[in-house]
């Protein structure tokens, strides 16, 4: 490990002493330091990534471009991946995250793109992306009292005597709803935005962009 490190700053031309200290920090960073002398062949596949993402941090770039860094890596090496793209982030890099694995994108990514047949079609953060706009899911003691929303405000999507689901034409319309509720003294226990996984998010998201 610690000679492959070693031929990559060699191809950038870096002075050997400088590399010997750059080397430990990076193998502490990916951490690899107690595998540093161990041979390449004898690396599992996450092993094996977090040198090449090592590698990939010895010119000290500010942007980190990686394509399924994660693939074909067992759950716990996908685990130790996320750590050390964490601490490079904390570092101050930037990283551009190519993924099929929308799960692992969404436990790590600040920012989402979607591209469709080669056009980008939707940005935005993971909470943006995942939160179902305007839906509102209210934990209340309704029993079988109702509520009456007005259609300019939005609509009950469910009711049951536990609480309901709303969709509203604008979101702080929740607090219409809250006080309505509150009108009728029904006891509220909490009120929560609705959300979708971010896999869903790019299913109807593409979909919408073939059908349009």
């Amino acid at each position: 490990g610690l000679g492959l490190l070693e031929f990559t700053a060699r191809l950038y031309g870096m002075p050997r002493s400088e590399f010997e200290h750059w080397a430990d920090e990076l193998l502490e960073m990916v951490g690899m330091t107690k595998w540093a002398d161990t041979k390449i062949r004898n690396y599992s596949k996450g092993m094996g990534q977090r040198i090449g993402l090592a590698q990939a941090m010895i010119s000290d770039p500010d942007v980190l471009l990686l394509d399924e860094p994660t693939d074909g890596v067992d759950p716990l090496g996908k685990i130790e991946l996320r750590k050390v793209l964490e601490r490079i982030r904390a570092g101050g890099k930037s990283i551009v995250l190519n993924s099929h694995l929308l799960s692992e994108v969404e436990s790590v990514a600040d920012r989402v793109a979607i591209l469709s047949r080669g056009r980008l079609i939707r940005v935005g953060t993971v909470e943006e992306l995942t939160s179902r706009r305007s839906q509102y899911e209210i934990e209340a003691d309704m029993g079988s009292r109702l509520i009456d929303i007005p259609v300019e405000i939005g609509k009950t999507v469910v009711v049951t005597a536990h609480g309901m689901t709303v969709e509203l034409t604008k979101m702080e319309n929740i607090n219409h709803i809250i006080d309505m509720l509150r009108m009728k003294k029904i006891p509220i226990r909490s009120v929560t935005p609705m959300k979708v996984s971010l896999e869903q998010s790019f299913l109807e998201t593409i979909t919408d962009d073939q059908n349009g």
